[in-house]
């Protein structure tokens, strides 16, 4: 697990999985928005992910694959799961990068990565109805 603060206007919003957990095969995300300042709108993240591979079949070095763009909220309870990445295969290390949609917002992400069957590829958003 690992959790960091992102912050839109900084110029790098990447959390990173620790390689020291071992390799897994899906990562939840975990997010959590502080209290929105007057009128602003709930931010909508844009969040991608760049996977570190590696497989005696490509190669002793480690390779890196992204997976495409997907955008999660905004946020409907102050905690909540906000999307599931997942791969065909073992990922040594999970690199999610947030961008805001709108203006200036910050967040408290958390990464859980894990191992459950193989099967599809990409980053799954968690619906959530507001309340």
């Amino acid at each position: 697990m690992r959790v960091a603060e992102i912050d839109s206007e900084k110029a790098m919003n990447v959390v990173e999985t620790d390689p020291d957990f071992g390799a897994s095969n899906h990562c939840v995300i975990i997010m959590e928005q502080p209290p929105l300042d007057g009128e602003d709108p709930a931010p909508r993240w844009r969040v991608s992910a760049t996977l570190t591979l590696r497989d005696a079949v490509l190669g002793p070095d480690s390779i890196q694959a992204d997976l495409p763009v997907v955008v999660v909220g905004p946020l409907v309870h102050k905690r909540q799961i906000m999307a599931v990445a997942r791969y065909p295969g073992r990922v040594v290390k999970w690199s999610f990068r947030f961008e805001s949609d709108d203006g200036r917002a910050k967040a408290r992400v958390w990464l859980h990565p894990g191992s459950s069957l193989m099967g599809e590829c990409g980053i799954f958003v968690v619906a959530h109805d507001p309340v």
